[in-house]
């Protein structure tokens, strides 16, 4: 990110601070549950679900803040929620407060990562725009390698010792942040702006819900979007619970503890390579080869057996796949979203990660009532349907730019 705005590296490296806290507890979290606060499986569950599932609801809303408030206040005050839920939660006992806590924890990471999103829009062109998200998830899942072997290394003497330095790190890179703020100045946006008697138009959030509804592109897009987060979002959970089923246990751990670092690695590796040379103009071509990874991946996956070699190459190019699936995405949301409504929009899409929601719990139906290479077919058909929602939210959206709508 060499000539970016310091404002625009300042945020990168925030995120992966971020994302180091958060590796260094949600990993955890079931361990945690069951082991300090003697919960059930159904009671794990229930907090985890729950407060995944009213973090993504709240998400809406959190998009509509976005466009309306100052985005750099909004990221400093979900960088401080964020860091006085890790020091709350392993003192909480109740099911009810650890419930909200997980929502606090989703939702004020997700109203940091809109921002984030939102501010790109302001400060870059649409190039710049896609390396700097690009370099974002990269470092992201840098962070996702450097959290958990930490939080192992800490947990052995003091089990609460991770939420604790979560809670520090996160709260100090606030003070950081919050010194730095005000040196970098308004958005080129905001100073065009502050030279034009025009002002852009504001909606309250009903008005911005029925926009959103009324646009059939994005439609066709969340529904695409939420297909491809079902294949995607969840992969290491469903193989999990597929090798333990069609296999035995020592072969499963065996088989995980190799393919889960493999893909986190090409995608730290590859990721910035790949997604910076996705542009508007051949957004479908991408998509179709990322498709193309996943449907191959997973054809792969149904014939390795106990071929080790199998599965290294079957999850290596289903990693391909996600790599490109992950900006394709953001491109395409940017690219239809008006600039006074980007953060409802970013906002909005969230929806879509309720299919990743969804994949565990079909995974086990299928795994407990059809063969178990079921759930490999659900998901090629599911990949198929999402390029196909995706083309014809594209064809509209080209459509609508040369008519200008």
């Amino acid at each position: 990110m060499k000539g970016a705005p310091p404002l625009i590296r300042a945020l990168l490296l925030t995120s992966l601070i971020l994302t180091i806290g958060r590796g260094l507890t949600l990993p955890f979290l079931a361990i945690f549950l069951t082991q300090q606060r003697f919960m059930t499986p159904v009671q794990t569950g229930l907090v985890l679900g729950a407060g995944l599932t009213l973090a993504i609801l709240l998400s809406l809303y959190g998009g509509y803040l976005v466009d309306s408030f100052p985005k750099t206040r909004l990221i400093l005050c979900s960088m401080v929620c964020l860091g006085v839920s890790f020091f709350l939660l392993p003192l909480t006992a109740s099911v009810i407060f650890l419930i909200i806590l997980m929502a606090l924890i989703n939702f004020s990471y997700s109203l940091f990562s809109l921002s984030i999103k939102a501010i790109l829009a302001e400060w870059l062109t649409v190039s710049d725009r896609i390396k700097a998200f690009s370099a974002n998830h990269t470092l992201v899942n840098v962070g996702w390698a450097v959290g958990p072997p930490l939080s192992v290394a800490i947990a052995v003497k003091h089990p609460l010792s991770p939420f604790f330095l979560a809670g520090i790190i996160s709260l100090m890179a606030t003070l950081l942040l919050g010194k730095l703020l005000p040196n970098f100045g308004s958005t080129p946006q905001q100073k065009v702006e502050k030279s034009s008697s025009v002002t852009k138009q504001r909606y309250n959030f009903s008005q911005t819900l029925s926009i959103l509804s009324r646009d059939w592109r994005f439609v066709w897009f969340i529904l695409g979007g939420t297909l491809g987060s079902f294949v995607s979002s969840q992969f290491a959970s469903c193989i999990s619970q597929y090798l333990m089923i069609a296999f035995d246990p020592d072969f499963a751990y065996k088989v995980l503890g190799i393919i889960l670092p493999i893909n986190a690695s090409i995608v730290v590796l590859l990721q910035y390579l790949i997604s910076r040379n996705i542009t508007r103009e051949a957004l479908m071509k991408w998509l179709t080869f990322g498709s193309i990874f996943f449907l191959c991946g997973l054809i792969l996956i149904i014939f390795a057996q106990r071929s080790i070699q199998l599965w290294i190459i079957a999850i290596a190019i289903f990693s391909l796949g996600e790599i490109i699936f992950i900006p394709v995405e953001y491109i395409f949301v940017d690219f239809i979203a008006p600039t006074n409504l980007k953060g409802s929009y970013y906002g909005m899409q969230n929806i879509s990660s309720l299919g990743g929601a969804v994949n565990p719990l079909l995974t086990g139906i299928l795994l407990t009532y059809t063969p178990p290479i079921t759930i490999f077919v659900v998901m090629m058909l599911a990949t198929l349907l999402s390029l196909y929602l995706f083309l014809k939210g594209f064809l509209l959206a080209i459509k609508c730019s040369r008519t200008g709508e």
